[in-house]
């Protein structure tokens, strides 16, 4: 038997109703421990875009994010920015590629992004399971285990970070929290050496992330 289809639907992230916040917040909860629910306001006020992916008028999948024409340091013309914020999706329909789905629509919705030029695609990541992500779609990605950060990495780090209006540690891509958890994602996983290496200084007890930054599909001259 065929799965039924979700349908993902993207509209501003200011224009959501009571009822849809309602239910974006009960699945975060079903995806987080001790679900930090000002972080959903925050992305609220910081992301512009929203998507909401529905089955049987039930949701089961948001994620937050957009897309920018900004400068960057050291380059001269206005570039694309991809920002991914957070995603959630109900447990029952993981497995069918509804994060990236829901990634696809976010970031392509005002159709800046163009084959025939690279963008920059940023995200905080909490876990190593975000990072895996990132890790396979580019091999430039800053920061990563046995790469040391260049100057233009990290004027590149604190840029991203005022899209976010975050601060970061341009020397290691560490974003500190609120001083509290964000929330902790209900899901198994065994990080590697690599993995351990890379978020060993991010406390997740006070909310910190690591800022993640990576040229797709590749970089412009001496990144």
């Amino acid at each position: 038997m065929a799965e039924d289809e979700i349908d993902i639907s993207v509209r501003e992230s200011a224009t959501i109703s009571s009822k849809q916040m309602d239910d974006i917040l009960s699945l975060f909860k079903a995806n987080y421990d001790q679900a930090n629910l000002s972080y959903i306001n925050r992305s609220i006020e910081t992301l512009k875009y929203i998507a909401l992916a529905s089955l049987s008028n039930e949701l089961v999948g948001f994620g937050f994010g957009e897309t920018r024409i900004m400068p960057l340091p050291r380059l001269t013309d206005n570039e694309t920015v991809a920002l991914a914020g957070i995603s959630c999706v109900d447990p029952n329909v993981r497995q069918r590629g509804l994060f990236s789905q829901m990634a696809f629509h976010l970031l392509t919705h005002d159709d800046y992004i163009s084959p025939n030029r690279p963008y920059l695609f940023c995200g905080r990541m909490a876990h190593a399971i975000s990072y895996r992500t990132i890790a396979k779609m580019s091999p430039n990605r800053v920061p990563r285990v046995g790469k040391v950060l260049k100057p233009w990495h990290q004027e590149v780090l604190v840029a991203a970070a005022d899209a976010f209006k975050v601060s970061v540690d341009p020397t290691t891509g560490i974003v500190r929290g609120s001083g509290q958890p964000v929330g902790f994602p209900r899901v198994a996983f065994d990080p590697t050496a690599e993995e351990k290496a890379l978020f060993h200084d991010v406390d997740r007890n006070s909310g910190d992330s690591l800022l993640t930054v990576a040229w797709l599909p590749s970089p412009p001259p001496g990144w």
